[in-house]
C-alpha cells in the first residue's frame, strides 16, 4: 500500500468523541494521571533484564493492565517479557509501543518510564471508552541492552501478523523541558504521515511539537519498519541524561505527560485531520 492509499484509510475510524481532549476532564476517563503511574513506576527503581528489579516492573505493569498477554523469550540465557494489551475495535488496528527496561546503573525515568505512563492511562482509558479502531498497547522489553539492541521489538515484528495502518513509538517524552522534533529515519520512510502526526502535535502544543528533522535515532520503530510495519519515532532526544543515573523522577514534569497524553488522545478517538 503507498502512503497516499494509507493516508485515506486513516481518515475511516469512527468519530467517537468531539475534541476530547480538549473538552473533556482527564480525570473522567482514566482512573490514574500519567504522573501517577509514573512515579509509582519508577519507585521500583533499575529495570535491567535479569534482576529484581526487571520482574517487579514486568509485575507492575500486569497488574495495571488486567490480564494482558505476556510473551517470553529468551537470549543469551536471559529471559525478556514483552507485555501487550489489545482493544477491540472495527476496520483498521493501530498501536502505541513504549520500552519499559532500563539500562545498567540507570533509573530510567524518562528513558522507559515516561512511555510507560502514557500507555497505562491510555489503557485506563480505552477500558472505559471504546475506540472506534482497534488499538493495542504494546510494552517492549530489551530495548536498552547494551547498544540499543532492541529486542523486544525485534522479537515483536519478526512473529507479528496483525496488520497495522501505523505503530507509534513513545520514548523520552516526560522531561521538564519537552520538545519533540521530528525523527529522521521516519521521516524519511513516512514523510506525509509524520507531517500529519506533527499537525496534530501542534494544535496540542505548538510549543513542543517541531515540524523539522534534528536527528536519526535508533530506536524500536527500526525493527518495525524493517518487516514492513508503519511504524514512526515519537522522541525528545534533546534529554541529557539517558543512560545515566540522573535519569529521575525530578528530571520530568506533569505537565509534559498530560501535554503527551492529550496528544495520543487526539490520535485515538479524533484522527478526522488526516
Amino acid at each position: 500500500m503507498d502512503e497516499h492509499k494509507f493516508l485515506i484509510r486513516l481518515v475511516r475510524c469512527h468519530l467517537l468523541v468531539v475534541i476530547l481532549s480538549q473538552f473533556v476532564p482527564l480525570a473522567s476517563v482514566h482512573g490514574k494521571h500519567p504522573y501517577e503511574h509514573f512515579t509509582a513506576f519508577c519507585s521500583i527503581g533499575e529495570r535491567t533484564p535479569g534482576t529484581p528489579g526487571h520482574i517487579k516492573a514486568r509485575d507492575f505493569i500486569i497488574e495495571r493492565l488486567k490480564d494482558p498477554e505476556v510473551d517470553t523469550f529468551r537470549v543469551l540465557g536471559t529471559d525478556y517479557f514483552n507485555i501487550y494489551k489489545r482493544f477491540p475495535g472495527s476496520g483498521s488496528r493501530i498501536a502505541f509501543a513504549a520500552h519499559w527496561d532500563s539500562d545498567v546503573g540507570c533509573p530510567g525515568a524518562n528513558d522507559g518510564g515516561s512511555g510507560v505512563a502514557i500507555l497505562l492511562s491510555l489503557a485506563d482509558t480505552l477500558k472505559k471508552m471504546r475506540p472506534g479502531c482497534g488499538v493495542d498497547l504494546l510494552f517492549f522489553d530489551g530495548e536498552d541492552v547494551d547498544a540499543a539492541e532492541l529486542l523486544g521489538s525485534k522479537h515483536f515484528a519478526a512473529t507479528c501478523i496483525v496488520n497495522y495502518d501505523y505503530v507509534i513509538v513513545l520514548d523520552m517524552v516526560g522531561d521538564k523541558d519537552l520538545q519533540i522534533f521530528q525523527e529522521g529515519n521516519s521521516k524519511k520512510f513516512f514523510p506525509s504521515f509524520v507531517d500529519s502526526i506533527w499537525d496534530i502535535g501542534q494544535s496540542i502544543a505548538p510549543n513542543v511539537f517541531v515540524p523539522t528533522v534534528k536527528y536519526y535515532i535508533i530506536d524500536d520503530h527500526l525493527s518495525l519498519i524493517k518487516y514492513g510495519i508503519r511504524s514512526i519515532d515519537v522522541i525528545d532526544f534533546d534529554y541529557p541524561y539517558w543512560d545515566t543515573a540522573d535519569d529521575t523522577v525530578e528530571k520530568c514534569s506533569r505537565q509534559s505527560l498530560d501535554t503527551m497524553y492529550r496528544f495520543v488522545l487526539h490520535l485515538i478517538y479524533e484522527r478526522s485531520v488526516y
